[in-house]
């Protein structure tokens, strides 16, 4: 509990429904009466309940079980299947959803933790087509199977806490969805700052920013009173600009973006990636104050498509030269070390190409000797490569790079996607001083930018958005609501990426 009201109170959020794990984990009508008593002395602090179908005697009957939510302010519910044994399509749970429908109340789905799927969800939605479902931790690369029941059905409501897709809230709001977003944190697990700067930077109006801030949930609970606001009176000047929306005044510079060819909107297989070409990655980036983004093509390293990824990279680079410069990637399975030689040579003609963007998707582990032309040909050059692991930090692999190619930059991406891999970053960069760790993925972690600065160093560690396979607004709130000084604050944002670059550029 002190975690969470910290972190609540650190990111200026006014009021928050809370659920506890023991909810679900033991008795479930013993822990909804304990929550209760745990969050009374906050009132900005809404206990929901976990409910389940009443057969076995665990839980009331569906009108007792109102009538106890009632008397004790309950005003929305959880629902676990999976974790509880127990199904949403069955008829003998219809008599729980159909009395929840009856009064309204708001039921929340955790897609991923109770392994839903998109029919069962259609046929909740289809059978009780009065009941607000809201859904969370619905991943990115479930899109497709989202999507179109967001837009028929009015009953569904969006959470973005997992599902970061690019210019996500912008694309629902153009298509009369606004009603049906939601701000969720999933704090402390997640970084609840990461989550809130993905509305306010929402490009919509501000009605409608509240709406998603907190005007469609308060309505869903029954036209709750809105809360008293709270603002975090310690909060640092970077995150007084995000609270209000403004661009970002320090220097932002985003080391790991992706580019699709301009008027693309997906990059294939699950990857729904709304304006994800030139105009609409700068167009978002400036909206926040990025100053400007390492972009690698999509195709090329994920798709094995080396020379056609390059060639978009280059499209880019044209487009706003100002603002990208480029990764390069090279055909690995089929060419000789000889001809990528050749590739290299001819690409990083082109001063706007900085670096290498290799790829688990050739199939080949980085300490394999068929990569060494790359990493002789960097260490010449002294550039930087962005790697994504082929063996997910095993840190031999990095070992085998940075050991013998002391003057090649390396960059693990996504270094803050969970504790033990930051720990293997951390091990990482007391190790080699041409290793760097960069941030992103989508579980934005409570805490771990702070915890991978303490353990590399303020200098190590880079902010990187991955955009636009996840909208990039997670990602840079994640470092602007993390709890480090302002200095170091500012060297991860842009300081200690401008030093590499300019590094590279200085030995070109």
């Amino acid at each position: 509990m002190p975690h969470l009201i910290e972190e609540l109170d650190h990111c200026s959020i006014s009021a928050a429904l809370v659920a506890s794990t023991l909810q679900v984990g033991y008795d479930a009508m013993r822990e909804n009466r304990r929550l209760v008593e745990m969050l009374a002395p906050y009132d900005w602090l809404h206990p929901v309940w976990n409910v389940h179908p009443h057969w076995t005697g665990e839980v009331p009957a569906p009108d007792r079980l109102l009538a106890l939510m009632k008397a004790q302010g309950i005003r929305a519910v959880t629902l676990c299947p999976q974790s509880n044994a127990w199904s949403l399509r069955s008829r003998t749970s219809h008599a729980l959803l159909a009395t929840l429908e009856e009064a309204g109340v708001p039921v929340i789905l955790s897609y991923g933790t109770e392994q839903l799927d998109s029919e069962t969800i259609e046929f909740l939605l289809e059978r009780h087509p009065r009941l607000p479902v809201i859904l969370r931790e619905v991943r990115w690369g479930e899109a497709r199977h989202i999507v179109p029941l967001v837009l028929q059905y009015p009953n569904l409501h969006l959470a973005f806490d997992h599902f970061q897709i690019h210019c996500g809230i912008e694309w629902f709001v153009e298509r009369e969805c606004a009603d049906q977003l939601i701000f969720a944190s999933d704090a402390p697990t997640m970084s609840a700052g990461a989550h809130r700067f993905y509305v306010d930077y929402a490009e919509v109006s501000d009605a409608v920013r509240q709406k998603i801030a907190a005007g469609n949930l308060l309505r869903l609970l029954g036209n709750m009173p809105s809360p008293v606001p709270r603002t975090n009176r310690d909060e640092d000047s970077i995150m007084a600009e995000a609270r209000e929306g403004r661009p970002l005044s320090p220097l932002v510079l985003d080391i790991h973006g992706h580019i699709l060819d301009e008027g693309l909107h997906g990059g294939g297989a699950t990857h729904f990636m709304p304006d994800g070409g030139p105009s609409g990655i700068r167009t978002l980036a400036r909206r926040m104050g990025v100053d400007g983004i390492g972009v690698m093509s999509w195709h090329g390293p994920v798709a094995c498509a080396a020379e056609d990824g390059n060639r978009t990279v280059r499209a880019a680079l044209d487009h706003d030269p100002d603002f990208f410069w480029g990764l390069g990637t090279f055909d690995v399975i089929h060419d000789s070390a000889e001809k990528m030689r050749a590739d290299m040579e001819a690409l990083f003609s082109d001063p706007r190409f900085l670096g290498f963007k290799p790829y688990p998707s050739y199939g080949i582990p980085y300490d394999d000797p068929r990569y060494d032309v790359w990493w002789q040909f960097g260490n010449e050059r002294k550039l930087y490569c962005g790697i994504h692991p082929t063996r997910w930090y095993e840190e031999g692999e990095f070992d085998a790079i940075c050991s013998r190619f002391p003057d090649l930059t390396v960059i693990a991406y996504h270094c803050g996607g969970s504790y033990p891999v930051a720990d293997a970053a951390i091990n990482l960069a007391r190790k080699y001083p041409n290793f760097y760790a960069e941030i992103t993925l989508t579980p934005v972690c409570a805490g771990i930018i702070d915890y991978l600065v303490e353990g590399c160093g303020p200098d190590r560690i880079l902010y990187g958005s991955d955009m636009p396979m996840r909208d990039p607004r997670q990602q840079l709130g994640w470092v602007v609501y993390s709890r480090l000084p302002l200095d170091q604050k500012k060297a991860v944002l842009g300081a200690n990426a401008k030093r590499i670059i300019d590094h590279v550029r200085s030995h070109q």
